[in-house]
């Protein structure tokens, strides 16, 4: 299991506990994930136990418990034992939750390219809908792994000409450019590991395109099934517009050029090669963080990240206005600046919050 993905469903199972209370336990685990480092993560999240195990005992035990109801977090020397107490159960109760969301299914079936000349407006999947009208307490339906499914979908570079948005509730989504495409030409978008489930597509006549996939909330993803993930295949300059509102999962951007980006991630991380963003890009990532290549081209940036923010930007980063506020330090360079950075510059405005390192590397700076 990720950590994005353990991180996210203990943040869903902890929903019945006040909303201070579920920050804390999420900050200790993300603290105790961060000392245990990438070599060791998935370890660490194996040792702490199952996401229900985890949660079942924190919301349980609000009072002081034992100690060893979790492990010690290495970041952190001085833990109340009800905080280690809430961060095992919390562990436990995300993961079940977010395989809560995704249950037994028919395999997604094909979706057969549109023809240019038929009527795009609205194509929804549907699924089977008895699994659709079920009463609140119903026992969720599992999916099991083998029981998940593929499907591609194309649409004319037409339908997207002005904006892209995509809203997923499950999934990590990667784009992929490919030059040999040209306005007359689909985007392909290949569906790995999904569900069958309702994905709702409405297209207008301004090039406008919207793709809604939703999780019915009775449905439960096996603990062994394979990241689902979402393949997008276009031209580099195919979008002036796109949007990204995703639940559950990571966004990898290949050379895009856009003239505005909007992404927000409640469990997840952006991740961006060489991106260019004309007018203004806009990032809240409530769990995971921000890292960015390459940027160019931006007039305004408002990224907020609750990891880290990691930007190369074209050119120094004094000839930006700055204004960069973190609970850890900024770095440009060789140099690091106090819980906050700011600068004076013509080239745009850039506006970055984080609980962890900034870190605005010049373009051409010596590695």
């Amino acid at each position: 299991m990720t950590r994005t993905a353990f991180l996210a469903a203990l943040e869903q199972l902890l929903a019945p506990l006040p909303e201070a209370e579920r920050k804390d336990a999420l900050s200790y685990y993300e603290d105790y994930l961060d000392a245990a480092g990438p070599e060791k993560e998935a370890q660490a999240i194996a040792e702490l136990g199952t996401p229900e195990e985890v949660a079942h005992k924190i919301l349980e035990e609000q009072a002081p418990a034992d100690p060893s109801a979790a492990p010690a977090s290495p970041a952190r020397k001085a833990h109340s034992r009800w905080r280690m107490v809430l961060g095992g159960g919390l562990a436990v109760l995300v993961l079940v939750c977010f395989f809560f969301q995704h249950s037994k299914a028919t395999p997604v079936q094909p979706v057969e390219p549109a023809s240019p000349a038929a009527d795009s407006s609205s194509v929804p999947e549907e699924s089977n809908g008895t699994h659709l009208a079920v009463p609140a307490d119903t026992v969720p339906l599992p999916i099991p792994a083998d029981d998940l499914g593929e499907s591609t979908l194309q649409i004319p570079l037409e339908k997207l000409r002005t904006e892209l948005e995509l809203e997923l509730d499950y999934g990590s989504v990667v784009f992929v450019t490919d030059p040999t495409l040209t306005s007359d030409i689909y985007a392909t978008f290949q569906f790995d590991n999904f569900p069958h489930t309702p994905l709702q597509r409405t297209s207008d006549e301004y090039g406008h395109t919207t793709l809604d996939f939703e999780m019915p909330d009775n449905w439960q993803v096996s603990p062994d099934a394979p990241e689902a993930l979402l393949t997008v295949t276009l031209p580099a300059d195919a979008l002036t517009r796109l949007t990204l509102d995703l639940e559950v999962g990571d966004v990898h951007l290949d050379d895009l050029q856009l003239q505005s980006l909007k992404v927000e991630l409640d469990n997840g991380s952006l991740y961006a090669d060489d991106l260019t963003v004309t007018r203004d890009l806009e990032a809240d990532i409530s769990i995971g963080g921000c890292l960015i290549r390459q940027l160019s081209g931006t007039k305004q940036a408002n990224i907020s990240a609750y990891r880290s923010i990691h930007l190369c930007l074209d050119g120094d980063p004094a000839d930006y206005t700055i204004d960069a506020r973190t609970d850890n330090v900024v770095r440009i360079g060789s140099k690091k600046y106090d819980k906050r950075y700011t600068s004076t510059g013509p080239k745009g405005d850039l506006d970055l919050s984080a609980t962890g390192l900034i870190d605005l590397t010049p373009q051409h700076s010596p590695a």
